[in-house]
């Protein structure tokens, strides 16, 4: 069955397969281009080329890849089996067939949540917004592919899946890693929640006031609004100002949080 593009059209998006080249053209069809890109060949990699990549255009270049991660299975909390894909917009230099991979080029990541209907075509039943947080700044051209997600689903309420992201970040010296879970509750809009920084460090600045805060978190057995609450115990040591002085000290504290629908995110009670 043809349909339009996921993004745009309010029409279900159903599919006789989850084959790359069926994904490609129901989902993007209308700006699909030839390129050759040697390294995502070399890498045997499916892609596609496409114009008007507004997501990771670099100056007046809109020209860009979509790396296909193939489906992968696994079952939601009610054991239904359910089939993810994910798909990766990466800007190109077509002339020269490359990746752009440079200090302002970002990944743009979109996934896909199917199920089987009762005739055994496939529903797109939940995907994911277009937001910020999909988009990823290291030199990896498949950053949220379907088998990492895999390995990372876990329950996170009583009836409910998700992703579970622990993302790090790197920059002048300073490495941080953030929290995020992926509620796979299978509504229309999949929405990924900022939780909490869970490490931070300085150790490569070249300061002579090194700090290390560490994070260890875990789901407990309470939940608000269907997500279960998260604790996390923080240790080593962090940097906190007495005015204008910097001044590092020992860090030993355990928060909680509480998911909160209707401001959808998870809100710090303790």
């Amino acid at each position: 069955m043809a349909v339009k593009s996921a993004e745009k059209s309010k029409e279900k998006i159903i599919l006789q397969d989850l084959e790359f080249k069926t994904v490609m053209m129901a989902l993007y069809q209308k700006d699909i281009q030839y390129v050759k890109i040697q390294q995502l060949d070399n890498n045997n990699v499916d892609y596609v080329g496409i114009k008007n990549a507004e997501r990771t255009a670099i100056s007046e270049n809109n020209d860009a890849v979509i790396v296909f991660s193939p489906a992968k299975i696994y079952r939601n909390a009610q054991n239904e089996l359910r089939y993810l894909i994910s798909t990766t917009e990466v800007s190109i230099d077509k002339n020269n067939e490359v990746l752009n991979f440079c200090g302002v080029c970002a990944t743009f990541t979109q996934i896909y949540l199917f199920k089987k209907n009762t005739v055994g075509k496939f529903e797109l039943i939940s995907q994911s917004q277009d937001q910020t947080s999909w988009m990823n700044g290291d030199f990896d051209f498949s950053p949220y592919s379907t088998e990492k997600i895999i390995k990372n689903i876990r329950k996170i309420g009583p009836n409910v899946k998700g992703y579970v992201e622990e993302q790090a970040y790197s920059r002048q010296g300073y490495s941080s890693k953030q929290l995020y879970i992926v509620p796979f509750d299978e509504k229309p809009v999949m929405i990924k929640l900022d939780v909490a920084q869970i490490a931070h460090d300085n150790e490569v600045t070249g300061s002579d006031k090194i700090y290390n805060t560490h994070a260890d978190y875990r789901f407990l057995s309470t939940e608000h609004h269907g997500l279960y609450d998260i604790e996390i115990h923080y240790w080593g040591t962090q940097q906190i100002y007495i005015g204008d002085t910097a001044k590092i000290i020992p860090i030993n504290q355990t928060r909680v949080y509480h998911y909160n629908e209707q401001q959808q995110k998870y809100i710090r009670v303790k």
